[in-house]
C-alpha cells in the first residue's frame, strides 16, 4: 500500500512541478518517516545524484521529522530534485517551499489608509505596531452593509453639522419622505427628514454650522466607504450614517436628538422594516464634565429607552484626566446597561488625557491623531474621546453585519436582550488587555474589532429551543425581564413530571439549578445572581427543553 502511495506521489509531482510558481529557488521540504535520520538521508541522496549537494538548511519540526533541504539548482532542476527526494524510502511527504503565502487579512485600497494607524499599525505609521484594533483581520470576516436578513444597517451620529456631499460617506436616506415639499410624507412627526434631523432648529437641515468638520470626521470613522480607491475607510466599509444635529449646550436639544433616533428605530420595529431605520448604535461626542447623573435623569433614561428598542449607545467621556467613578460625568456616569462609555488611547496604547473609571468607563479606543473625513470633501487628523467613540459605535454595526440569521431573528423578537448580548460580546471578548487601562476601566482593555466579530460567531445559530411535540419555535416565557430579585416562569402545556430549571452565565457555567413538579407557574429567586445576562432553560426527564435569555438588573 505504501509503495502505491509513493508511486502516486511521484506521478503527481512529475505532472505538476513543471507549472509550479512562487517557489523558493534551491529548496525542498521533506517529512521523513519516524526515526529516519536526516543526515543519513542526505548522504544517501548525494551519493545517488552526484553534484546535487543536498544539505539540511533547517529543522522545521523535530517532533514530526520535517526538514528544509537546500540543493544545487544550477545543476539539477527543481523537478529533478523533488523527484529524487520522493523516490527515497525514508520520505513520507515532500514538496517545494512556496513563497506565495499571504496574510488572510483584508486591507482596503483607499489611498490614505496608511494614515489610519488605529486600523492597521505596522510600527511605521505612528505607533508601536500592536496598538491598532486589528481591522484588516476583521474585514476578512465582514465589512458591513446588510444583515443576514437584508436589513440596511444604520448608525445614528448625534453631533454638529454634516457635510452631506462628502464623496466618501453614505448617509441614510428616508425612502418615505419627499424632499423639499414641506410635508411629513411618512407621518413620523418630522417634516422633510430625508437625511436625518436638526434637533437644534427643529427642521431637516443638518448641514453647516459649528462642528461640521467634527461631525463629518466622526461619521467617516464609523463608516467611510472602504475599498473604493478614495480617501480613507471607516470601521464599516458599507453602512448608512443617520445624521442628527443635536450637539448643544442645551440639554433639551440633546434629548430631542435621541428622541428622533428612538422614533426611527421604533417605527422600523413596529412596521417590520417597512418604515423607519434599522439603527443599531448611536454615537455622541458631547457631555457635561463632572456632571452628576442624579441631576440628569431624563438624559440618562434615554439610553434605557433606546436600549429597549435594540440600540446600544456609544458615548465619549471627558477630555480631562479625572476619575468618573468619584467625580461624575454626563453621560458616561449614567447607569444604563445599554450605554457603552469610551476613553481615548494613543498609538502606543497609553491613555490620553481623558476620563477613566473602574466602574463607569467601559473600554478604550484609538482617539489621538485619527485621520478621517472632514468638511468640503477633505480629510484630516483630529484627537479626543470624540474620535475614540465612533470606533465603538462602528464596531457594533459591523458586529450585526456578521450575525447569523437566527441571531437577527432573536434580536427582532427580543431587541433589548440581544442588544445586551452584543454588548457582552464586545466587552467580554472584543478587547485587548492593555496595561494603561488596567484597574481604571471596566474591561481593562482597548477595542479589538477582529475579536468582537469572532465573538459574534460563537452564537448558537441553530434554533434556540428543542421543540415540545415538535413545536421548535416554542420559547420559554417568564416575567419580568429584565428582572431584579424574582421572576415567574410559565410552564407550557406538554411539559409534565419533574421540571428542571437551569441558569447559565455567558461563559456557559451553570450558576443556578432547581427542580419543581406539578406547577404551571414557578416563582424563582434571583438573589444569588449578580447583574448580567444569563441563559435559562426548562427541561424534563424526556429531554424536552425550552430556552430563553434572562437579564438580571
Amino acid at each position: 500500500m505504501k509503495k502505491l502511495l509513493f508511486s502516486a506521489l511521484l506521478v503527481v509531482f512529475a505532472f505538476t512541478v513543471k507549472s509550479q510558481e512562487n517557489i523558493v529557488p534551491g529548496q525542498v521540504m521533506v517529512m521523513l518517516h519516524h526515526q529516519e535520520s536526516p543526515s543519513a538521508f542526505v548522504e544517501r541522496l548525494n551519493a545517488l545524484y552526484p553534484g546535487i549537494a543536498f544539505r539540511v538548511e533547517q529543522v522545521l519540526s523535530s517532533d514530526i521529522n520535517i526538514h528544509l533541504l537546500r540543493f544545487n539548482d544550477l545543476q539539477y532542476s527543481h523537478t529533478e530534485a523533488l523527484n529524487a527526494v520522493v523516490r527515497d524510502k525514508a520520505t513520507a511527504l515532500a514538496q517545494f517551499n512556496h513563497m506565495n503565502v499571504t496574510l488572510r487579512d483584508t486591507c482596503p485600497n483607499d489611498p490614505s489608509f496608511g494614515n489610519q494607524w488605529a486600523f492597521y499599525n505596522n510600527g511605521s505609521n505612528g505607533g508601536s505596531g500592536t496598538s491598532d484594533i486589528e481591522a484588516c483581520n476583521a474585514w476578512s470576516v465582514g465589512r458591513g452593509g446588510l444583515t443576514a436578513q437584508n436589513d440596511r444597517i444604520v448608525v445614528a451620529v448625534i453631533d454638529g453639522g454634516f457635510d452631506l456631499n462628502h464623496p466618501d460617506i453614505s448617509y441614510y436616506v428616508n425612502p418615505g419622505e419627499i424632499p423639499g415639499n414641506s410635508i411629513d410624507d411618512d407621518n413620523n412627526g418630522y417634516v422633510d427628514d430625508v437625511n436625518g434631523w436638526n434637533a437644534s432648529n427643529n427642521n431637516a437641515n443638518v448641514q453647516g454650522g459649528s462642528w461640521e468638520s467634527h461631525a463629518t470626521h466622526v461619521s467617516g470613522t464609523v463608516g467611510a466607504k472602504g475599498g473604493n480607491s478614495t480617501g480613507v475607510t471607516g470601521v464599516n466599509w458599507d453602512v448608512d450614517i443617520l445624521p442628527i444635529k443635536g450637539s448643544s449646550g442645551n440639554e433639551s436639544i440633546v434629548v430631542a436628538a435621541y428622541s428622533y433616533v428612538l422614533k426611527m428605530r421604533r417605527t422600523y420595529n413596529t412596521t417590520n422594516g417597512a418604515e423607519g431605520a434599522f439603527v443599531v448604535s448611536t454615537n455622541s461626542s458631547f457631555g457635561v464634565d463632572l456632571g452628576n447623573p442624579a441631576n440628569y435623569p431624563i438624559w440618562c433614561a434615554m439610553y434605557d429607552t433606546l436600549g429597549k428598542e435594540g440600540i446600544l449607545s456609544a458615548t465619549a467621556t471627558a477630555n480631562a484626566n479625572y476619575n468618573v467613578d468619584t467625580q461624575g460625568d454626563i453621560p458616561t456616569a449614567c447607569p444604563s446597561n445599554w450605554m457603552i462609555s469610551v476613553t481615548n488611547t494613543r498609538s502606543d496604547d497609553s491613555k490620553a488625557t481623558a476620563g477613566y473609571g473602574a466602574t463607569t468607563i467601559d473600554l478604550g479606543a484609538p482617539g489621538t491623531n485619527i485621520y478621517s473625513t472632514t468638511m468640503n470633501g477633505n480629510y484630516g487628523n483630529m484627537s479626543g474621546t470624540s474620535m475614540a467613540t465612533p470606533h465603538v459605535a462602528g464596531t457594533i454595526a459591523l458586529m450585526w453585519s456578521v450575525a447569523c440569521t437566527q441571531l437577527i431573528t432573536d434580536y427582532k423578537n427580543d431587541p433589548d436582550a440581544l442588544a445586551l448580548q452584543m454588548k457582552s460580546y464586545l466587552l467580554n471578548d472584543g478587547v485587548d488587555s492593555v496595561f494603561a487601562l488596567q484597574n481604571i476601566t471596566v474591561t481593562g482593555g482597548r477595542l479589538n474589532l477582529y475579536k468582537a466579530l469572532l465573538a459574534v460567531q460563537e452564537y448558537d445559530c441553530t434554533s434556540g429551543s428543542i421543540g415540545i411535540e415538535e413545536t421548535a419555535a416554542t420559547l420559554l416565557r417568564f416575567y419580568p425581564n429584565p428582572a431584579t430579585d424574582e421572576i415567574t416562569l410559565i410552564v407550557p402545556e406538554g411539559m409534565e413530571g419533574l421540571i428542571n430549571i437551569s441558569i447559565f452565565n455567558m461563559t456557559g457555567q451553570q450558576v443556578l439549578s432547581k427542580s419543581f413538579s406539578g406547577q404551571n407557574m414557578i416563582s424563582l429567586s434571583l438573589l444569588d445572581l449578580c447583574a448580567g445576562i444569563y441563559s435559562i432553560s426548562l427541561s424534563t426527564s424526556n429531554n424536552a427543553a425550552i430556552f430563553g435569555t434572562l437579564i438580571r438588573q
